[in-house]
């Protein structure tokens, strides 16, 4: 069934998830028409410059750029339609095919640098050339999507560190530099690479580390074509050492001489085999986000997914993932069964781009399916709605799948401001204990046993923040190393009773403990415990000092 409604749209199924919002395959009711539609969370301050970067992708109008249909804003949100393009990205293709035939290869490269030749004449660069951003249209035109970190020509605007790191241009890591058209030229150099031998032409020791990929691009030299494809010719390696070069001044001076440069190269290639039409057969779409699978077969405009046919059941009937935090992961279990003693001959044919599935394939009467959710794929909070499907001939089995996404973890920066004093606080009654008397050995372990007591209220307190793992083992050895001392201290006291500073320990535990009690029921409220624990902080370490 459709989604909810927004404005003149009516969202019929979500085709992905990426770091500006969320893109819907949309119907609109006014113009009847497919369009998709990009949804994006925006704040007050930043409004305006959405809007201005809407009305600069307005000004395309190329062939082999995805044309942009209209801007609306409604109820705070920037949506975006732009036309539909039923086919598959770029990644997506290689991803199945490994590598393409080079004259298929070239040919993409081409369309690519007729679309940016065009942009940067309009005085636009992309900033963000990847082969997630090239669609192929099922009959084999190639779109260029997303120029969201698109920026005027010679307004001086530093681009570095945007777009990915995989195609960044060696001028983009320096911040001394300003990138320009040219870094769009060195994208395509590093995509046309990759088409046609299945491999990137840098890789980095540290794939999440910028400075890593700072060293690669700018000091490592790609391998030969002829490497991986032995009949590459010499005139295609030269136009992409060309294009890689490491200093901008070196490399083509515009998309134009870079396209008729590759005119005449594919002027020398065979005409592609047959294998090209894999361009227009595969079902999927993506426009600048992660990329999700679709059907083989095209999603009628108001149709929902497709309902289970009968010929498997599923246990449970619908599947609710979470509440999982941003960029964690979360597992479920999933059973389907046929409803015949035949067994099943079923393979996966769509699923949200967040969501691995495994396995893939159904061979036998039952089948126990794991599907992982990793919210690193997604840019929103709050439920999202998606459906696995498999086919099994010409039946399908749809099973419907809820995910609840919750804010990121903090990271420690964000937090330290309070962490940290609440955690010094925790060591007030030690540190009362040290200062305060000359008998400091005679009392240590209680001041120990308060401040494990209070790092077990700082424990709860960082679970109902929902921080980081790190900030939580910090509490918990806190936690640990009091009270193992507590332990040791009554048991060479024996009869704590007969001891002031045992009975005083057993005391105190009573009471943490009942504090304790009352917290783990209440971890939402965890300001609230913040400030009990500095007030039981203050108020243990001044009695144990009237006592010593």
């Amino acid at each position: 069934m459709p989604l909810s409604p927004i404005g003149k749209y009516e969202r019929v199924d979500v085709l992905g998830y990426g770091a500006t919002g969320i893109v819907y395959l949309a119907w609109d009711s006014l113009l009847r028409k497919q369009v998709a539609l990009k949804e994006i969370n925006v704040q007050a301050g930043d409004m305006e410059r959405f809007l201005e970067e809407a009305r600069l992708l307005d000004r395309l109008n190329h062939p082999n750029i995805v044309r942009v249909h209209s801007v609306d804003q409604v109820d705070g949100k920037i949506l975006v339609a732009m036309e539909y393009v039923p086919g598959v990205n770029l990644q997506e293709l290689l991803r199945q095919q490994g590598k393409l035939p080079v004259a298929q290869a070239v040919d993409i490269a081409i369309q690519v640098l007729d679309a940016l030749d065009y942009a940067h004449s309009q005085r636009i660069i992309h900033r963000d050339i990847k082969p997630a951003n090239m669609l192929i249209h099922r009959n084999g035109t190639v779109k260029l999507v997303d120029f969201g970190l698109a920026t005027i020509l010679g307004t001086g605007s530093y681009a570095g560190g945007a777009g990915t790191y995989v195609y960044m241009a060696p001028e983009d890591f320096e911040e001394e530099e300003h990138s320009d058209h040219r870094s769009d030229l060195w994208a395509v150099g590093v995509t046309l690479y990759e088409m046609i031998t299945g491999k990137r032409p840098f890789n980095a020791a540290k794939p999440k580390d910028p400075f890593s990929w700072k060293r690669a691009v700018q000091e490592d030299e790609p391998p030969p074509l002829r490497e991986f494809v032995p009949d590459a010719p010499d005139a295609l390696q030269r136009v992409i050492d060309r294009a890689l070069a490491k200093r901008k001044e070196d490399r083509f001076a515009s998309a134009g001489e870079f396209l008729q440069a590759l005119r005449v190269v594919r002027a020398t290639l065979p005409d592609a085999s047959s294998d090209g039409e894999t361009l227009a057969v595969v079902s999927a779409q993506a426009y600048g986000v992660q990329q999700r699978r679709k059907p083989e077969t095209p999603l009628p405009h108001v149709d929902g997914v497709s309902k289970n046919t009968g010929f498997a059941r599923v246990e449970p009937p619908e599947v609710l993932m979470g509440p999982v935090r941003q960029g964690e992961r979360c597992v479920a279990k999933v059973v389907v069964r046929s409803n015949s003693k035949k067994p099943l001959d079923a393979r996966l044919v769509s699923h949200p781009g967040w969501l691995y599935v495994h396995p893939t394939a159904i061979q036998r009467r039952q089948q126990v399916l794991t599907l992982t959710a990793d919210t690193g794929m997604v840019s929103a909070h709050g439920t999202l709605t998606d459906v696995v499907q498999f086919v099994n001939g010409d039946q399908r089995v749809s099973i419907p799948i809820k995910l609840e996404v919750l804010p990121p973890r903090p990271h420690f920066r964000q937090v330290s401001f309070w962490y940290v004093p609440l955690f010094v606080t925790c060591l007030v009654p030690l540190f009362t204990v040290v200062l305060g008397t000359m008998e400091w050995t005679r009392w240590m372990p209680i001041g120990l046993e308060l401040s494990g007591l209070l790092g077990a209220m700082l424990l709860l307190i960082t679970l109902g923040a929902g921080l980081r793992s790190g900030e939580r083992l910090a509490a918990f050895f806190l936690m640990l190393t009091g009270l193992s001392s507590t332990g040791t201290y009554l048991g060479v006291l024996g009869e704590p009773q007969n001891h002031p500073q045992g009975k005083m320990a057993m005391d105190l535990m009573v009471i943490m403990g009942l504090v304790l009690f009352l917290q783990v029921f209440s971890t939402r409220r965890w300001k609230w415990w913040a400030w009990v624990m500095v007030g039981l902080s203050l108020m243990l370490s001044g009695v144990m000092a009237s006592m010593m």
